[in-house]
């Protein structure tokens, strides 16, 4: 593990509000929910993984997080905005307030993250030169 590496800066959704404020942050960044459940020892494994393999500087992505039981009305309000399945451990990405990327389990990886934060930022940048 590379020594500088940044780790996710993970934000606490824990209400309505902070959820719809996600969404709304996500038109100016895109933003990663992390659902998982505390007591699961696939979701504290896969949150591990992805701290130790981050390469993702916070100026390209807010990070969040979310546990599907202690939080279960945010975590099913996600899971109806986002239109996925409820899962855990999974992650949602959002960009201009949409969904953009989702995955669970063990296919969440960092470079998986990467790669989908790429073909949105490409997309955006396409769009704009569209307009």
């Amino acid at each position: 593990m590379p020594m500088n590496n940044p780790i996710p800066r993970w934000k606490q959704i824990s209400s309505n509000s902070d959820l719809k404020a996600v969404v709304e942050d996500s038109k100016r960044k895109p933003v990663l929910v992390f659902i998982h459940r505390a007591s699961s020892p696939e979701s504290i494994e896969k949150k591990i993984e992805l701290e130790e393999n981050w390469s993702i500087s916070s100026d390209m992505l807010d990070t969040c997080i979310v546990d599907d039981l202690a939080s279960k009305e945010i975590y099913e309000a996600i899971c109806s905005l986002a239109d996925i399945p409820r899962e855990f451990p999974q992650i949602v990405l959002f960009a201009d307030g949409v969904t953009m990327y989702d995955e669970s389990h063990e296919m969440i990886s960092v470079k998986k993250v990467k790669l989908a934060l790429k073909i949105v930022n490409r997309t955006f940048k396409w769009m704009e030169t569209r307009a």
